[in-house]
C-alpha cells in the first residue's frame, strides 16, 4: 500500500536525481516507481523526467535510444528512437514508442503498464495481458533494426463496411 511518506521519500529521491541526473540510471529509476529493472531494455542513449505532479508523484519521461531496436521478452517488442509516457508509482501510461509483435504477426501499440502484486498488467491497443514480473528482471538488450511505421495518430474505423 503506497502511504503519503512512501509519496513524500519519493519526492525527495526523485528532486535530488532532477538535480543530479547522472547518479541515477534508468534501471534504478524504474525500481524505485516498483517495476523491475529490465522492463525498458538497453542501450538507452539518455532519457529525462520532467514532475507534473505532486501527489501521487508524476513525471513524463522521455526516452532515446540510438537506433530504433528490438528485443524479446513474452514477444518481440519494438523501441522508436524517442520513447515517452508517463510514470507513477506502480503505473506507466500514455507511452508512444513502444510496441510488440502479437503470435499474429501484427505489430500493437502498448499503452500502459501497471504493477498489480508480483504481476505486471500490460494494456495494447487490442488486448490487456499479464505476466508474472520475474520476466523483466533481467536487463536486456536491444538490437537495431528498421523502423515500423507509427500509425498511432490514425483513426482506423472498426465498424463493418457494407457495399450497398
Amino acid at each position: 500500500m503506497v502511504t503519503a511518506n512512501s509519496h513524500i521519500l519519493l519526492l525527495l529521491l526523485l528532486a535530488l536525481v532532477a538535480l543530479t541526473p547522472n547518479l541515477l540510471n534508468l534501471h534504478l529509476l524504474l525500481q524505485l516507481f516498483g517495476f523491475p529493472p529490465g522492463l525498458i531494455a538497453d542501450p538507452v542513449e539518455s532519457f529525462t523526467i520532467t514532475p507534473v505532479g505532486i501527489l501521487p508523484p508524476t513525471f513524463n519521461f522521455t526516452i532515446h535510444f540510438k537506433e530504433p531496436c528490438y528485443v524479446k521478452y513474452v514477444y518481440l517488442n519494438y523501441y522508436a528512437r524517442l520513447f515517452t509516457g508517463q510514470i507513477t508509482f506502480g503505473k506507466i501510461s500514455g507511452m508512444i514508442g513502444h510496441k510488440d509483435q502479437f503470435p499474429t504477426g501484427e505489430w500493437v501499440d502498448m499503452y500502459d503498464v501497471t504493477v498489480v502484486g508480483q504481476n505486471l498488467v500490460f494494456k495494447f491497443a487490442t488486448a490487456t495481458v499479464t505476466y508474472d514480473r520475474s520476466l523483466f528482471e533481467e536487463v536486456k538488450t536491444c538490437t537495431n533494426g528498421p523502423l515500423l511505421p507509427d500509425y498511432s495518430n490514425e483513426l482506423i474505423s472498426q465498424l463493418p463496411i457494407s457495399a450497398e
